[in-house]
């Protein structure tokens, strides 16, 4: 039987995966935003700047166009644009299986039937549907910081700091939970120094120091400039209550976000000194899905597949709990498909346009506090 849901469940991903891929094929000028993945790739090797004025377009760091340089010059153009969404729905996949055997330990034993892998599937792939069609990097993301969560708890500092890594070439918001595991847990940080070294290592793959010395410094000063960004929906809580007609002086936004992240800092502190490993693991999984959606100053609708997976795993957890928490399962269910507001017609997507999401997370965010029974036991 156990078989059976595993069988079900990767023929639901592959399935989802081969009609975007032949979705690609048919409509190959669908590129969603990889045309600026291409832009910083060309100009990168051509030594010229990845980062025109504005508050869009480029928004990564070099050694994300190092990343990226070999899927830019296969041919057809196609077949990098389906590699790209497999590396990331890949990780994202892999991430979600990995929970599942922390759901269930006994799911590969046989010792009852227990479709967790499905359960998972079911709940976290709606909201990576948009991410997938895209082809943005929230999907990758959303796959290492799963990944790098159950590296933790598993007290494998090399992997975690590996992913964490990543997840900074992925996005430069992948700092704040670089940030949080360096600043809470010490075993990390000698890890987290020679990925950082790493990474900027990787940002002088070019033939000129000097051309990729000035990327970075163009680089920053676009990411600072880009947080104040120019005509963006911005589908974080500031954005849900500007939906609403609440606008809070930017002063005071900046002042909310910086007290959200040190809030963040002081739970995740206080979960590992009270409940070691594994709690400050599920802290740092929590606090780093919730700064890249409600928190995040760049939020999009697409961004919730950050949190998604985390969802998914405490409804499970509620639902094979005590009988008094089934409720608390079926409501981040419920919140599981709601982040799929934005596939489900346009009429749903222009009524839950930027305000819905952040809303849905906000609501069921102390549902995420406890930490389930099957994260505190090791495989």
């Amino acid at each position: 039987m156990n078989r059976r849901w595993r069988v079900f469940a990767w023929s639901i991903l592959v399935f989802v995966f081969l009609g975007m891929s032949v979705y690609l094929v048919l409509n190959p000028t669908r590129t969603g935003v990889v045309p600026n993945y291409r832009f910083a790739v060309t100009h990168w090797w051509g030594s010229s700047s990845m980062y025109p004025g504005g508050t869009h377009g480029f928004l990564y760091a070099p050694p994300f166009a190092v990343l990226f340089t070999p899927l830019n010059f296969l041919r057809p153009e196609v077949l990098g644009e389906v590699l790209w969404r497999a590396f990331g729905f890949g990780l994202f996949c892999l991430g979600l299986r990995r929970l599942a055997r922390v759901s269930s330990p006994q799911l590969d034993r046989g010792e009852k039937s227990c479709p967790a892998f499905f359960w998972i599937v079911l709940l976290a792939l709606p909201a990576s549907l948009a991410s997938l069609n895209n082809g943005q990097t929230n999907l990758p993301l959303s796959g290492c910081l799963v990944l790098a969560a159950l590296a933790l708890r598993d007290l494998q500092w090399n992997l975690a700091a590996l992913l964490l890594s990543l997840s900074l070439v992925l996005k430069p918001i992948a700092l704040a939970p670089w940030l949080l595991a360096f600043a809470v847990i010490p075993a990390m940080r000698i890890p987290l120094i020679l990925g950082f070294f790493a990474f900027g290592l990787m940002g002088f793959l070019h033939p000129s120091p000097v051309y990729a010395f000035g990327e970075w410094v163009e680089f920053l000063k676009k990411l600072f400039h880009s947080y104040a960004p120019e005509n963006l929906r911005v589908s974080d809580i500031f954005g849900s209550f500007g939906r609403g007609g609440f606008f809070l002086p930017p002063a005071l936004e900046k002042a909310s976000r910086a007290l959200a992240c040190l809030a963040a800092l002081a739970w995740v502190w206080r979960s590992f000194v009270r409940r070691g490993w594994t709690g400050v693991s599920w802290a740092f999984w929590v606090a780093g899905a919730l700064v890249f959606t409600i928190f995040n100053p760049r939020a999009e609708t697409n961004s919730y597949v950050l949190i998604s997976p985390l969802l998914a795993f405490a409804a499970i957890g509620y639902w094979w709990g005590g009988p008094g928490e089934k409720w608390k399962g079926f409501v981040l269910a419920a919140a599981c498909f709601g982040l799929m507001c934005d596939g489900m017609g346009k009429p749903i997507y222009l009524a839950t346009d930027v305000w819905f999401k952040p809303l849905i997370v906000l609501l069921v965010s102390p549902l995420l506090l406890r930490m389930p029974d099957a994260w505190k036991s090791q495989d």
